[in-house]
Parts: structure tokens; sequence; C-alpha cells
């Protein structure tokens, strides 16, 4: 079985993120095949150097980090979620895999 995450969310605006990170995590755990895409506001996860714990959060960037270790490699972002953020490739914690529009590299 395969699975597609799509990340939306800001990283610190409730729990979503860490939440559907953990969901991400639990699926590698059982060997499930997981692709992640970030798009809108969930690219702002991909950021480098979070400090979520001054939010009262745990830091989105270290769980993210955990995803190779899990055989979860498949990561994708959105390309214009990137340019409407003013973000590049080399603000980001992971590489990932750009897509111009869904369904194309």
């Amino acid at each position: 079985m395969r699975f597609l995450y799509l990340l939306r969310r800001p990283p610190y605006c409730g729990s979503l993120a860490a939440e559907a990170i953990d969901s991400i995590l639990v699926a590698g755990v059982f060997d499930q095949r997981v692709s992640v895409l970030f798009k809108d506001d969930g690219v702002l996860q991909l950021l480098k150097d979070q400090q979520g714990q001054l939010l009262g959060h745990r830091s989105v960037n270290k769980m993210l980090a955990a995803l190779p270790e899990y055989e979860i490699e498949e990561l994708f972002v959105c390309a214009r979620s990137l340019a409407e953020r003013a973000l590049s490739l080399d603000q980001l914690s992971l590489p990932v895999q750009v897509l111009d529009e869904i369904g194309q590299q």
C-alpha cells in the first residue's frame, strides 16, 4: 500500500503539523510506502534552525529529520508555494524534489 501525505499547515499553528508527522512516522514503522508533499504554508515546516520549544511546541524540524531513518525519502515540495514565500531550496532542512505543478517534476 502507498500513502501520500499532504502537509499544508504551518509548523506551529496548533498541533496539526506535529500530529501529521507522527502519523507519517507510524506508517514508516509498519514498512508502508510513504511520500510527503509540502504545499502552501506546509513548506514552512522544512525551514532550517527552527526553535519550536520557544513557542511551547516540539520542533517540527527535528521530527522531520527522522524521516530518512524510517525509509521515508520521497519528499516533494510545491515550487509555487516556495516562490510565494520567497524561499529557496538552500533554506530547507531536507532534500526534496520540486514539483512545478502537482504531478510534474
